[in-house]
Order: structure tokens, then C-alpha cells, then sequence
């Protein structure tokens, strides 16, 4: 960025200060503009955005507190597991990310020559013209007559500044967190719930405290002060310093990765073909599916290396190392570009080496030339596995957890969700290839049976569930598809022996005819023979469970249910006992239910086929689930778990009032002792200015030699004859003036850039305000008062400027410049206003909503 703009300086103007030029290093600015606009860091922002170690743990514990606060009072009354919290993790961490690499295409100093410094000019004016007709005693009224139909949306009530907040939030979303999370109309309710009643409301009210206002000018001033006193700013400190990505230890894992019985090594992942597949959506969907790529052509290649000493192995390197130059390590092509090394890290080198073995060495190696330079293998091999082996580490520490936690690797265990069009396509499919053979059931199973079975036996044995309560230590050795079923007869039977009542069953004789009887796991003293009693809707209930976890036989359906009063009629149930018998039989014939504890359950039981009720349930889930999940295979899990809520799932008690809502907690949290209810203005408020304010309000300019004027006369009531020497010198010195504004002020925004301290003291501030109970003891720096700002602000201000304009005049300037930051509402309209102008500025695409939004607040007030 250079101060010098041709396009907006009139020729005619004359700049004196020619030789001052802040051109800062062109080759750092190409590499971040360029890497700016590629889809790797436009889905991974964080990406080498470095910090110093210190910042970031500043940043990192303000974000714990939040989490503290915010989110875990409410998550921990519904679970325990992190997975949550670690979303919320990586999503302020892209949060942050998107808003700082955002802030990098602005031009800041023509921002603040051109939007910032008019827009507190302005206010200014306003204020200096309301303190002349009106006391400042009654904030709201002094408000409300210094904007009229200027004050903000968010000004007029509490309510309405909530709605602007999140209606402001939800228009930011597509542009500053992930593509899953703008399009998941839940997902972005919630997390607008969060931050704006939970975070944003409640930091805005801190940052417009007259108490933090305070803090902040004078660390301002102090720092200034301090600057100019040791004039030489030595970079000693600057060498020393650390970085690391932003938020790299707060979005860490706490511990390892869970291992968990699914959990997949990522070299099991690469060395199957299906789950590399899978893991190549999740890389795209992060925009890094280049890594992946480049992991797979370099293991090839690898392979190759060895033989290298033959030029045709040599030219086939060549054109793929090539090939990986050109579209993966070459930031022209946006779309495929991913960074590998740390462009900000001297030492890190390994691209650099790379592209020199690819362009020069092996280049000059497949030349025709007679003095052709010599191929070094083992330097080749040595660079390319170190290339091979960076790429695997950035997959495995970056994207091994997403893999796992996403959408593909469930596909991959449990097969298709049931209303996935594709598993309605795959459920035609098996429907007519059962048709054909009713042998065969692999609509059921993810893969094939016997490769479930191999699995089954290799990684998902449990030898601690052996011993569960509800079912024999010998099923996992017990093969249904030898059982045989006959129904013979149905029966009226009576409840019990002191009653007349009287029901209806049907009467199931079972023979066991496994051939396995020297396995020891058998038990000797079953019978080999039962019968057992089954009531009408039992044989319902078994269809409704088996369908739960194995989807819809069509082989194997039940005639459609009569009602309870046809059910006891014996006729009908001997009617119906073929069917039912030929449903037993067809269910015994399924592969994937020769160990299904259901089935089990329903032909053993002497008592009533019934699902467990009382106390008992909990006991019966945590022993009972995860070995039936193992027996059932995992199939149609969605329906299965939604089912098993519902079930263990206490009654809810009819309340006898109503329990506070979310609602009543936000209305408690918008009323608030400092602001009030803002303007407290429940109709629209357009007051039409009256000629005469029109007249005096502020005027436009295009310069900041204007501005100068401006600010001397108004604020500081220069004299006469000062305003005049200062419009004479407007030819000579406009140029000037201008130029070395743009030149102080990129000085002093990377002096307070550079110097973390002052950013650490306003993350600091904020903390204290929003977590006041975990606030430190407060030093005298923390302890400031409007007279310990002005006292500072005076001692700010050169001795030069105070013998031209007058120690009294300065003094009263800095009392009306500084008067303002005391009235909270003020301060929280100016805010506002300003926040305005910067998400125009950073977010451009916002100005399509910012009428819509005035218009739609403004009726609904």
C-alpha cells in the first residue's frame, strides 16, 4: 500500500513529502493475496496464520470462559461427550480465521481517511450543537435530540437491538463459518442463539461501559507516551518470540483420539479402496483434496525411485512430480492448491527442495545433453519420503478425527440411513434378487456375510460382554438356522389360577437340531426339545423389533392385524397358524439372524414375550445393547436408536405451572441497570431535522487537511487568525498534509499491531468486564477515572500543538472529545455506527442486506 494515490490527489495539488513511501514487502503481500483466493485456505482460514504464543493463550483462555459460561451450564444436562464442545471449538477458531484473513484485503488507511475519521467528525458536530441547546442529564432524551431519525436500529429498544444482532449474525454466517453449517437451518438457529444472547449481547454492553472506555484511552496514551520517550523500539524481544497457528492448542485434542471398537488406523483407511474413496469426500468437502493426491503419487513413486538409474523411470518421474508441481504446490491454480509448508517459517524448506529436485535436478537429468548432470538416487528417495511422510502427518492430524466423526465413515459401517434415495434404490433391488433367492439377504448388511463374519471375528469380539445377565454366555456359539418351529395348536389358557379371566395363545414346539455337540461353550443341560406359548400380538411385536434393526423382510410378513376382540376367538388364531409358522420359518432361514437375541428371546422365554419394564430398564440397556448391536450386525441403527429413547425415557409429569422458558431468560437478560431499554422507543421515530440543524450539521470533505481545519476550529476554538493562516496555507500543504496522515497512521496501526501487549490489555479488559467474577486483583493501571485520561491525554498532545492553540483550549478540547465515552448510550450508538462501516467495508457482500434489514426492523417495532 503506498500513500502516494495519483487517483485521488488532484494534480494541482502539490506534495511535499514525495520520499516518504510505505511500500512493505511485495513478495510477502503477492504470497498472501494469492493464497487468500484459494479454496484450501477459503475452507481451512486458520492455515498458517500465525501469532505469537502469548496472544494466542490470551485469546485461547477468553474462548475457555466462554465455553465455561455459555456452553457447558446447558450441554452438560444433556451429555458428557466432547464432541460437541469440540465443534464449537474449530468453529470459533474458523470464526476468527475467516474475520482476520477478511481484514487483510481491507485497506485500512484509506478506511479510516475515508469512512472512519468523517463518521466521528460528524458525531462530533452533532454532539457539540446538542450540548449547546441541552443538558446532558437525561441520556435517553439527549439521545434521542441529537440523532432524531439518524439513531440506530439497534438503538431504539432492547428488543429491537437483539433482532438487529441477529439478524446480523445470520446474514455473516455463509461468509465466516463452514458451508455445513450456513446450510443446516438448525445448526445455524442455534449457534445464532449463542453467540448473540449468550456472547455478543453481553460483550457490547461490557465494551460501551464509560469504565472500559476509560481503560482503553488511557492504555492508548500510555503506550504512546512510552513509544515516544524511547524514540528506538529495539526488535530484540521480536526475534525471541514463538508462533504458532491461531488457536492451535485450543482446538487440540485433550487426550489421544478415543479408540474406540470402529475406530480405523488412517493406514487401514489408505490401504482399502472403499474407505480411501469416502475419506477423499471428507478431504474435499475441507478443500484438501489435493493431500490425498499427492500421499497416493508419491507412494507409487516411491516404489519407482530405486530404479531410477534408467532415464525412461527418470522421464516418468518427471512428468508426475511435474504434474503434482503444476496443480497442487502452484498457488495460480486456486481451485487445487494446498500449502504444505509454512511460507512465514525460514527454516522450513521442503517445498522449496522439492520443486528445485523437480525443475533442476531430475529436469537436467532427462536432458539429452552429453555432459547431462548426474542423478543422485538416494538424495531423491531421501527428499521425496520426507514429502511423503509431511503429507501423511497433515492428513492424520488434521482431518483423521473429521473422517471418522462425519457422514461417510457411518455410511461405510452401518450402509444408507432408510430415507437415503440410496437405500430406497437398494431396497428394490434386494427385493427382486429375493424374489429370485430367498437364500440370500444382502439388503441387510453393509458387505456380504461372511466378510461381517471375518470382521465380526477380528476386531468386534467382546469377551467382557460375555457374561450379560439377559442371555446365555453360549449364543455367540448358537446357530438358529438349525432350530426347527412347528405351531400345533392354539389354546385358552388363564391369567392365573384365582382368576376366570381367560386369553388366547398359540402353542410353538422348538427342536434344536445343532450338529456342534462337542463345542464345550454348549450347554448340556438345554433340552433339544421346548414348547413355549405365544399370544397374538407377541408375534407383532417381534416383527416390529426385527424391523427396526434389519429394515423391512419381504419374504417373511405377517397377514395384517385384526383387531384385539377377533384375536381371542380360537377359530381364528388356528385360521391363521400356517401363516404364522411359515413367518417363524422363514425368519430361522435368515443368515443374519441365526444369532439374533430377538429371535431367541421370542422362542425360549417360558414367560410372556414382553419388553422390560420398571427399574430394570436401565440395567437391562447397559448390559443388553451393546451385545445385541454386535448380534444385530448394526443394521437400520437411526430407527432402532430413535426407538430406544423413546422407551427408556421416563414419563414426563404434567407440570402444575409452567417452567421458565427460553424466552423469560432472554427478556431477563435484556433488562439492564445501565442502558435501560436504550432509547426506549417502541414507534417508529423520524423527527424531520429543521432547516437550522440541516444547516449546522457537519459538512462533508474530501481531505484530511479539512478535517484539520475542522477539528481546530470546533473542538479546540482555535483563533481567527489561526483558521485564516491555516485556509491560506490550504494550496501548499493540502498534498502534504494528507500524505503524511496516510504515513502516521499505517506507522501507528502496525505499531499497535506489532505490539501484543496493548492487544492482550484489550482482551484483558473485555474479560474482566464479561467474567467479572474471575477477574484478578486490579492494579493501579486498571483502576482509571476520567481525570486519570485527561491527565494523559494532555500529556499525549505535543507542547507544540499546545503554545499554537493554548493550554486552555487544549484542555477544554480533550474535555469534549473525552465527555462523550461517558454517557453508555452514547457510546454504544457510536458503536454501532462504526460497526457498521466495518463489516461494509470487510464483508462488502452485507450492503444487499443492510436496507432490507432497516426496513423489516423498522416494521416490526
Amino acid at each position: 500500500m503506498t500513500i502516494n494515490n495519483p487517483k485521488k490527489s488532484l494534480t494541482c495539488w502539490p506534495n511535499l513529502i514525495l520520499l516518504l513511501d510505505t511500500t512493505k514487502d511485495l513478495k510477502e503481500e503477492n504470497h498472501r493475496k494469492q493464497s487468500a483466493n484459494c479454496n484450501y485456505i477459503q475452507k481451512n482460514p486458520w492455515v498458517h496464520l500465525m501469532m505469537s504464543k502469548r496472544l494466542d493463550a490470551a485469546i485461547d483462555e477468553f474462548c475457555c470462559l466462554c465455553l465455561r459460561d455459555y456452553i457447558y451450564p446447558w450441554l452438560s444436562t444433556i451429555t458428557h461427550d466432547d464432541s460437541f464442545v469440540y465443534e464449537v471449538k474449530y468453529l470459533f477458531r474458523y470464526l476468527l480465521a475467516s474475520v482476520i484473513r477478511h481484514l487483510h484485503k481491507v485497506d485500512i488507511n484509506a478506511f479510516i481517511t475515508e469512512r472512519f475519521l468523517p463518521l466521528i467528525l460528524q458525531t462530533y458536530d452533532r454532539y457539540i450543537h446538542t450540548r449547546e441547546k441541552m443538558s446532558v442529564n437525561n441520556s435517553v432524551d439527549f439521545l434521542r435530540t441529537m440523532y432524531k431519525d439518524d439513531l440506530h436500529i439497534a438503538m431504539y429498544n432492547r428488543e429491537a437491538e437483539l433482532k438487529y444482532l441477529k439478524n446480523l449474525v445470520s446474514n455473516l454466517m455463509p461468509l465466516i463459518t463452514p458451508e455445513f453449517i450456513s446450510k443446516c437451518q438448525g445448526t445455524r438457529h442455534l449457534l445464532c442463539e449463542i453467540f448473540v444472547s449468550q456472547i455478543l449481547l453481553d460483550s457490547i454492553d461490557a465494551l460501551c461501559q464509560p469504565n472500559i472506555m476509560n481503560r482503553l484511552f488511557h492504555l492508548y496514551f500510555t503506550t504512546a507516551i512510552e513509544r515516544r520517550q524511547l524514540n528506538n523500539i529495539t526488535d530484540s524481544d521480536e526475534q525471541s518470540k514463538s508462533y504458532v497457528e491461531i488457536l492451535s492448542h485450543f482446538c487440540a485434542m485433550n487426550g489421544i483420539l478415543h479408540k474406540k471398537q470402529l475406530t480405523l488406523e488412517l493406514t487401514d483407511v489408505m490401504y482399502e479402496k472403499e474407505l480411501t474413496n469416502q475419506l477423499s469426500r471428507v478431504l474435499d468437502h475441507h478443500g484438501s483434496l489435493g493431500l490425498l493426491s499427492i500421499y497416493i503419487t508419491l507412494s507409487d513413486l516411491l516404489n519407482d525411485i530405486p530404479l531410477a538409474s534408467d532415464i525412461l523411470v527418470r522421464k516418468k518421474l518427471y512428468q508426475r512430480l511435474k504434474h503434482i508441481d503444476e496443480r497442487y504446490l502452484n498457488p495460480i491454480h486456486s481451485n487445487t492448491y494446498v500449502i504444505i509448508s509454512n511460507f512465514y517459517d525460514k527454516e522450513d524448506t521442503l517445498i522449496d527442495d522439492v520443486k528445485n529436485l523437480i525443475n533442476y535436478d531430475l529436469a537436467e537429468s532427462i536432458n539429452d545433453d552429453i555432459n547431462k548432470k548426474i542423478f543422485n538416487v538416494q538424495q531423491a528417495f531421501t527428499l521425496l519420503s520426507r514429502f511423503h511422510c509431511k503429507v501423511y502427518e497433515l492428513i492424520e492430524e488434521k482431518y483423521q478425527r473429521e473422517f471418522l466423526a462425519s457422514d461417510e465413515h457411518f455410511l461405510y459401517i452401518c450402509g444408507p440411513r432408510m430415507d437415503s434415495r440410496d437405500y430406497r434404490s437398494m431396497d428394490k433391488k434386494n427385493a427382486i434378487e429375493n424374489a429370485n433367492k430367498r437364500n440370500i439377504s444382502k439388503h441387510y448388511t453393509t458387505t456380504s456375510y461372511q466378510e461381517m463374519e471375518e470382521k465380526d471375528d477380528s476386531h468386534l469380539k467382546c469377551p467382557e460382554d460375555s457374561a450379560s445377565i439377559c442371555s446365555n454366555s453360549s449364543l455367540d456359539e448358537r446357530d438358529l438356522s438349525t432350530w426347527r418351529v412347528h405351531i400345533d395348536h392354539a389354546e385358552e389358557l388363564r391369567e392365573n389360577i384365582h382368576s376366570n379371566l381367560k386369553y388366547c395363545v398359540l402353542i410353538l414346539e422348538v427342536q434344536r437340531c445343532e450338529l456342534n455337540n462337542d463345542n464345550p461353550l454348549i450347554n448340556n443341560e438345554e433340552k433339544p426339545h421346548w414348547i413355549v406359548a405365544r399370544r397374538y400380538q407377541d408375534f407383532y411385536l417381534l416383527e416390529q423389533k426385527l424391523t427396526e434393526f434389519h429394515g423391512i423382510f419381504y419374504d417373511a410378513r405377517l397377514p395384517a392385524r385384526r383387531s384385539a376382540t377377533t384375536a381371542r376367538s380360537l377359530d381364528f388364531l388356528e385360521s391363521i397358524k400356517t401363516d404364522f409358522e411359515h413367518f417363524l420359518q422363514h425368519l430361522l432361514s435368515k443368515p443374519t439372524l441365526r444369532n439374533s437375541e430377538l429371535l431367541y428371546n421370542f422362542l425360549t422365554q417360558p414367560d410372556d414375550f414382553a419388553l422390560p419394564t420398571g427399574e430394570i430398564i436401565l440395567t437391562k440397556v447397559f448390559k443388553v445393547v451393546p451385545r445385541r448391536l454386535r448380534f444385530e450386525k448394526g443394521q437400520s441403527l437411526e430407527p432402532f436408536l430413535l426407538s430406544l429413547l423413546n422407551y427408556i425415557e421416563p414419563a414426563k409429569a404434567k407440570a402444575t405451572q409452567p417452567s421458565p422458558i427460553f424466552n423469560d431468560i432472554i427478556k431477563e437478560k435484556l433488562e439492564n441497570s445501565i442502558y435501560g431499554n436504550n432509547a426506549d422507543i417502541t414507534d417508529s421515530f423520524f423527527e424531520p431535522m429543521t432547516e437550522e440543524n440541516v444547516n449546522s450539521h457537519y459538512e462533508e470533505f474530501d481531505s484530511t487537511y479539512d478535517h484539520l481545519i475542522f477539528i481546530v476550529k470546533k473542538v479546540f476554538s482555535a483563533s481567527t487568525l489561526l483558521i485564516h493562516l491555516l485556509n491560506l496555507l490550504r494550496v501548499p500543504l493540502k498534498n502534504t498534509v494528507d500524505t503524511f496522515f496516510s504515513y502516521f497512521i499505517e506507522n501507528r496501526i502496525d505499531e499497535i499491531l506489532s505490539n501484543e501487549e496493548n492487544i492482550i490489555a484489550i482482551i484483558h479488559a473485555l474479560q474482566d468486564t464479561i467474567f467479572a467474577d474471575d477477574a484478578k486483583d486490579k492494579g493501579p493501571s486498571d483502576m482509571v477515572n476520567f481525570e486519570d485520561v485527561i491527565g494523559t491525554a494532555e500529556e499525549f498532545v505535543p507542547g507544540m500543538i499546545k503554545r499554537i492553540l493554548g493550554e486552555s483550549n487544549v484542555q477544554n478540547g480533550l474535555q469534549i472529545l473525552l465527555q462523550h465515552f461517558q454517557d453508555p448510550l452514547l457510546n454504544k450508538q457510536l458503536f454501532y455506527m462504526i460497526l457498521d462501516e466495518i463489516l461494509l467495508q470487510v464483508f462488502p457482500e452485507l450492503q444487499v442486506h443492510s436496507d432490507i434489514s432497516r426496513h423489516n426492523t423498522m416494521t416490526t417495532i
